[in-house]
């Protein structure tokens, strides 16, 4: 452990060698000086803990010394003024000089050991607290360092997010806000912070989100979610989906709320946009069925006029070449012409046409003969061909419409598809 050192600056032999006295016996190492050069001199050699100085001396007095020293409350030393009774003046100039401990004359030695002891311990208190001091502020100018980086990161962190993003104390001031806040206002943060919604949002606007955080901090933990429409700087409006909740202090209290607002006008567009290109294919739709209506009743019109045509213009022509060729070969032909015309213009030949696409011109032919009631010996005549490539025919039709095998009349089955 150091051992204190205490420097005595006096010019009486007598008094230096009863203070030597009195603070040796207390263990401490003490320095003499006998005016106040010599003093300023030991000071700044020796680094005394402790100095008793008197005020009258040759050369440099101790008023002369203080006024060189200019004590401060850092000093590693306390300064106690030797002093005379009724040194009214001398006492005032030494206290406006720094000093706060006195001893007057004639001395007492216990007072003066007493005092050596409370000085020292009140120096190594302020010393332990001096330290204490600097600890605390390296600590709080470490820990204020690493606040504004995190709180520094945490803006930069929000700033980075191109959704607007913002917070408001409980009182639902703004504690703060990304860039992107910033820009759909068209405000500096610093014009935000502090400020209400009141003050940097229109009436109307501003009245639907107050009323919304009201109710927020009223319902609780609740995610609150609305839509709104807000005017940008840009000066178009803007359809909003905003999105806010409550965020709470470490003891549970409710801090505030947080708030973002999501841009939603291009998905309302794009909805918007879907709608109409659906009323128009509603429409388009309504005009195919108009369109195909008419073309139905056109292909009737159409289909009559045909029938009308062949009534009148081929039908009278057969029947007088059948009169002219009667008792020949040919009126079988003629025969056979006007049936396919019949089958041409009827229900039949359509089904038999359109559901049996696997028969092949012959086996229709044949079919129709089937249909209309001849024979094997007829058709054979009619077509020119064998009986038996009748037959053949015959039996590749029964297959074909999935009757073979089966005690089912072909004729039968024929003009049941009719």
């Amino acid at each position: 452990m150091t051992v204190p050192k205490i420097l005595v600056i006096d010019d009486e032999p007598a008094l230096q060698k009863a203070m030597q006295k009195a603070l040796k016996s207390e263990n401490y190492d003490v320095v003499v000086a006998n005016n106040g050069l010599e003093g300023e001199e030991q000071l700044k050699k020796e680094k005394p803990d402790l100095i008793f100085l008197d005020l009258r001396m040759p050369k440099l007095d101790g008023l002369g010394f203080l006024e060189k020293i200019n004590i401060t409350p850092d000093d590693p030393y306390s300064v106690v003024v030797i002093t005379g009774h009724g040194n009214d003046r001398e006492v005032e100039k030494s206290f406006n000089l720094g000093v706060n401990f006195f001893l007057h004359k004639p001395l007492s030695l216990v007072e003066v050991r007493c005092l050596a002891k409370r000085c020292l311990e009140m120096k190594a208190v302020e010393k332990e607290l001096r330290e204490h001091r600097s600890s605390l502020e390296k600590m709080v100018a470490q820990r204020t360092k690493a606040l504004i980086n995190q709180v520094r990161f945490q803006q930069n962190l929000i700033d980075s997010i191109p959704v607007p993003i913002y917070f408001k104390d409980e009182d639902l001031n703004y504690l703060g806000c990304n860039r992107a806040f910033e820009e759909t206002l068209g405000f500096a943060k610093e014009h935000i912070i502090g400020k209400n919604v009141n003050d940097i949002m229109p009436e109307k606007l501003a009245r639907i989100h107050h009323q919304k955080d009201l109710q927020l901090m009223q319902a609780g933990d609740e995610i609150k979610q609305y839509e709104v429409s807000s005017a940008y700087p840009d000066g178009k409006e803007h359809d909003l989906l905003v999105f806010k909740a409550l965020f709470h202090n470490k003891d549970g209290s409710v801090g505030g709320l947080i708030g973002t607002n999501l841009d939603i006008s291009e998905r309302n567009q794009a909805q918007l946009q879907l709608e109409l290109h659906a009323e128009e294919l509603e429409n388009t739709n309504t005009a195919l069925r108009v369109l195909l209506k008419q073309v139905n009743e056109n292909k009737t019109e159409m289909e009559g006029k045909v029938l009308d045509n062949f009534a009148r213009l081929v039908s009278p022509y057969l029947d007088t070449l059948k009169e002219n060729l009667a008792n020949t070969p040919q009126q079988e032909y003629i025969k056979v012409i006007q049936e396919n015309i019949k089958k041409i213009t009827s229900a039949f030949s359509q089904k038999l046409s359109s559901s049996y696409l696997g028969l092949s011109p012959r086996e229709i032919q044949v079919a129709d003969l089937v249909r209309h009631g001849r024979t094997n010996k007829e058709s054979s005549g009619i077509l020119n061909i064998s009986t038996n490539a009748i037959e053949f025919h015959r039996n590749n039709l029964r297959r074909k419409l999935g009757i073979q095998n089966k005690k089912v009349n072909l004729r039968t089955y024929l003009l049941s598809m009719d």
